[in-house]
């Protein structure tokens, strides 16, 4: 998230040269930014020119040394055993060094919890029997995914394109983060060749605080209009810490935001997770796991449990079986099927069938932790008088179970899987609707052929009479109109718009604005700056 009261946007547009506003870069040159999300357990790469901005493509690195399938992230660990590896290259059996991001901090900045944390401790103890500091380590890993991804710009654009551009290098650190854990990651960067003198000029470089930067990559997704003086909790649940900061937006073009709450944090992001689950399996096998190799335990809690039961997992369901595959290693004799339905969880064939209900236990803790920094972030933003327009969940825990299982549904346009039934809200209870400014939302849909899209769509306004309206589309949700538009547009002539598999579909973009007016309101559709639609209703909640 934040720290300081600076505001954050990024705008790669040249501006005057001056002596007040010097430029980092000569407005003629080719700027080619770099983003790299270096997290405590997953770090990623995205790159983009300045004619891939002005396109609205970035380019994210999934490609990754050892991995075999395309990743959005690599795991942020490094091995020294036989010659370094990192990433996906650390080899099963292998004892790698983790959490080594942590130890730039000083001991006195550190939590209780955190210094006398497990993985801490162990990654401690492996830079010294590596004769390694905290900022070899971070160079060491640095190095290792900047030349991979010099290695992925130049097999996509070619030798010449790279060396032409003029680099500007942005690197995510935690919000809390003082000034001197930031100098000991430019250090880090430095040694790492990242500042290597280039014939193109200069590098620059800008450390920007994890929750800031997924803040603003979410509020700069297409259909949302942050505006001035809009107030975000920004929760961000990563897989070791979980970090909380509510920013004030002060400007929206570009998006610029103040901290208006100071940052917090806790020790219970998805690795507790991840190790809980790892203890369950280890109290329910007993002494056999201790015959089980590490890479058998590796292959558990990631093929079964990282891959398949974490991100599938939905409470409410405690009788939904989730099933893990024991290592032959962990039985010795050919006739021991290794069966035993003397406890629950049951084992039946060397498998492990857990219930929904044991799988709660492993999120409990965490998510309990998770809640009580959300309603401590919360009333210290009631205490300053500030009102919430939303919480912005981001991170890899903050990916989980955000939707109900029966909202998931193939967009076979997009290409993608998106979540039904989650509304958007025009209007309250209790607003006052002659007071009210319009609101403006922005849509899309998407067409495949020309037989999907006649000229014609309907957009479905609904209501509520409950005071706080759900995030979902239930019960108490009633359709109230719907209004039908035309546009004089063939299908050729709607927007290009690739999908996710590369598929080249139609788009049209199209607002829906409410326009309060006295004791009635009137919805307006409008696509490309004329209206092509519109119905009025009388507010009145009962």
């Amino acid at each position: 998230m934040a720290s300081g009261s600076k505001p954050l946007g990024f705008d790669v547009t040249p501006r005057p040269k001056s002596a007040e506003n010097p430029p980092a870069y000569d407005e003629d040159d080719n700027i080619l930014v770099i983003g790299i999300d270096f997290g405590t357990t997953y770090s990623g790469v995205a790159w983009a020119t300045q004619t891939d901005f002005n396109s609205d493509q970035i380019n994210l690195i999934t490609s990754w040394p050892g991995s075999g399938r395309e990743e959005g992230k690599a795991p942020t660990e490094i091995c020294y055993e036989n010659g370094m590896q990192w990433g996906f290259e650390v080899e099963k059996d292998a004892n790698p060094i983790t959490w080594f991001k942590l130890l730039l901090l000083k001991q006195e900045d550190l939590s209780p919890e955190l210094c006398s944390s497990e993985f801490l401790l162990r990654s401690q103890k492996m830079a010294q029997k590596n004769n390694k500091t905290p900022i070899d380590l971070i160079a060491d890993y640095l190095r290792a995914i900047w030349n991979h991804t010099l290695e992925v710009i130049v097999k996509d654009r070619g030798d010449s394109v790279l060396e032409a551009y003029q680099l500007h290098v942005v690197i995510t650190v935690p919000a809390i983060w003082k000034d001197y854990a930031r100098q000991n990651m430019e250090n880090a960067a430095k040694k790492a060749g990242i500042l290597d003198r280039r014939a193109a000029g200069k590098t620059v470089l800008t450390f920007v605080p994890e929750p800031e930067a997924a803040a603003l990559s979410t509020l700069c997704d297409p259909g949302r209009q942050p505006k001035k003086d809009d107030v975000y909790l920004i929760c961000d649940a990563g897989g070791g810490t979980v970090d909380l900061i509510t920013y004030k937006i002060t400007g929206v073009d570009p998006i610029l935001m103040n901290e208006a709450v100071e940052g917090t944090g806790g020790l219970c992001g998805g690795i507790f997770i991840d190790e809980a689950f790892e203890a369950m399996i280890k109290n329910r096998l007993g002494r056999k796991w201790n015959q089980i190799s590490q890479s058998g335990i590796k292959e558990m809690l990631k093929g079964d449990w990282e891959l398949s039961i974490k991100p599938q997992y939905k409470p409410g369901n405690g009788k939904k079986e989730y099933i893990v595959s024991i290592p032959a290693e962990a039985y010795q004799k050919d006739d021991e099927l290794f069966n035993d339905m003397t406890q629950e969880p049951f084992i039946k064939r060397g498998r492990i069938h857990f219930k929904g209900s044991h799988i709660e236990k492993a999120f409990a803790e965490p998510f309990a932790k998770i809640d009580e920094l959300i309603e401590a972030q919360i009333l210290k933003a009631k205490k300053q008088g500030l009102s919430l327009t939303g919480i912005i969940l981001v991170g890899g825990l903050g990916g989980l179970g955000v939707h109900l299982q029966q909202d998931k549904i193939w967009d076979k346009e997009a290409h993608e899987w998106k979540a039904t039934n989650q509304m958007r809200w025009y209007l309250k209870k209790g607003e006052n609707v002659s007071t009210k400014a319009p609101v403006s939302h922005e849509w899309h849909r998407l067409y495949q052929t020309n037989d999907d899209f006649d000229g014609t769509f309907v957009v479905t306004i609904r209501q509520c009479q409950e005071g706080t309206p759900p995030a979902r589309n239930n019960n108490s949700v009633k359709e109230w109109a719907k209004i039908k538009c035309s546009i004089d547009v063939p299908f050729w002539g709607l927007k290009d718009h690739w999908n996710k598999a590369g598929v080249r579909v139609k788009r049209l973009d199209y607002h829906v604005e409410m326009v309060p007016s006295g004791a009635s309101i009137e919805f307006t559709v409008v696509v490309d700056g004329k209206k092509v639609g519109k119905s009025q209703f009388q507010t009145h909640f009962s």
